[in-house]
């Protein structure tokens, strides 16, 4: 009797990765059918995973980070560049997502994966290298002890890479892990969770290409959202997000009283507008 091949999504290469730094292994293994069917995007997978295991510390070897991506990764869906960093928040001790930017989703997309899942703690500081098929963990002594800046010099253009600095290494609770130089997974200190594994870097380079159901369908769609977007004033108004980032959205928020205050007891903070885009530009 033959057994049923999986039939996944279309956006998903079915693929997944894991890593375990304390052998020093890796593997690639065809990811659970229903784990696409029942949880959504990038957040969905990860939460999943670590559903089970969200009761050991966030340094211990049992946790997992997971680095997973969503169905429009890498096709040219607005916004598709975004992925979702998972582990248990130092800050918190809860289960944490943080979502980011960059090319390091697109790439993992490209290199024909869904999503890394790293356990372990290694005995030395490692690196990651993902090029297609080419999986492997590297000696990274050299990059100990270097800030994001210095590891930027150190890597080339090709493809993306994910890092830790100084403050990742020592654990502070609140170290990002930062993409290729400057996108940030920034909340929760999910730095210190990289750290605490001793993995300095990952880097990630693919050459496929994510799969589209209806790319027609996809550009009509791409349009008439920014058709939408061009209309908003939020967006592309004078001080908008088009000018100022997130930053822009201070004001609007602090408007509506939907500024989480006082570790969220308050939902108002009446000193907000000092830090609006509109003030500190």
């Amino acid at each position: 009797m033959s057994l049923k091949s999986p039939t996944y999504p279309t956006g998903y290469t079915g693929k997944g990765i894991k890593v375990d730094l304390t052998k020093k292994e890796i593997a690639v293994f065809d990811a659970p059918e229903e784990l696409y069917r029942k949880y959504l995007g990038g957040r969905g997978i990860g939460v999943a995973i670590i559903a089970d295991r969200i009761t050991h510390t966030y340094d211990s070897a049992e946790i997992p980070l997971i680095f997973a991506t969503g169905p429009l990764v890498g096709t040219p869906s607005l916004t598709s560049g975004r992925m979702s960093v998972i582990s248990r928040s130092p800050l918190t001790g809860t289960v944490f997502d943080c979502s980011v930017g960059g090319r390091f989703g697109t790439e993992l997309k490209k290199a024909g994966y869904d999503y890394i899942e790293i356990t372990g703690i290694s005995d030395r500081w490692v690196a990651l290298n993902i090029e297609n098929s080419s999986l492997q963990i590297e000696d990274a002594s050299k990059l100990s002890g270097k800030n994001i800046s210095e590891v930027a010099t150190i890597f080339d253009k090709k493809g993306s890479y994910a890092a830790i600095g100084r403050s990742g290494e020592a654990g502070v609770r609140f170290a990002s892990i930062v993409f290729d130089g400057h996108h940030r997974a920034g909340r929760g200190g999910l730095g210190a969770v990289m750290g605490a594994k001793m993995l300095k870097a990952i880097r990630v380079k693919g050459d496929g290409k994510a799969s589209v159901a209806d790319p027609d369908r996809l550009k009509d769609a791409h349009k008439e959202i920014m058709r939408l977007l061009r209309a908003s004033q939020a967006i592309f108004g004078e001080f908008g997000l088009s000018e100022f980032g997130t930053a822009a959205l201070v004001d609007l928020i602090h408007v509506r009283r939907m500024e989480p205050t006082e570790n969220f007891r308050k939902t108002f903070f009446p000193h907000s507008h000092n830090y609006s885009g509109y003030n500190i530009t």
